[in-house]
């Protein structure tokens, strides 16, 4: 019988870090889609097919890490938006009151 460092098990092996893990989530499992795991791992440059040979689980720290990620990248899209909006009130230099900008603290 070999020992546990040299024991390969496909399922606690983390897609994204691929380090072997205790407790991962399966990407394709109900708890998966209530962390919408699969639409922010789209985020990612990587790619993701069910039928591949590669692992299908993440662990907690890039779950983590993850979330965060997509935190930020919607932060930046909904101020991408904002700022879109902004330049479409804008005609004659003026912020006018309809202006999602208009005395917004954007130091936040």
């Amino acid at each position: 019988m070999g020992s546990y460092g040299q024991a390969v098990i496909p399922g606690f092996i983390c897609r994204l870090c691929s380090k072997q893990k205790k407790i991962v989530i399966h990407l394709y499992t109900a708890k998966a889609k209530k962390l919408d795991l699969l639409n922010k791992i789209r985020l990612l440059p990587i790619s993701l097919d069910k039928y591949d040979n590669l692992p299908k689980t993440v662990c907690e720290s890039c779950i983590e890490k993850l979330n965060a990620q997509y935190q930020l990248f919607m932060r930046i899209r909904k101020s991408e938006n904002i700022y879109m909006a902004h330049r479409r009130y804008h005609t004659n230099g003026n912020c006018p009151y309809e202006c999602p900008l208009n005395g917004a603290d954007l130091g936040e």
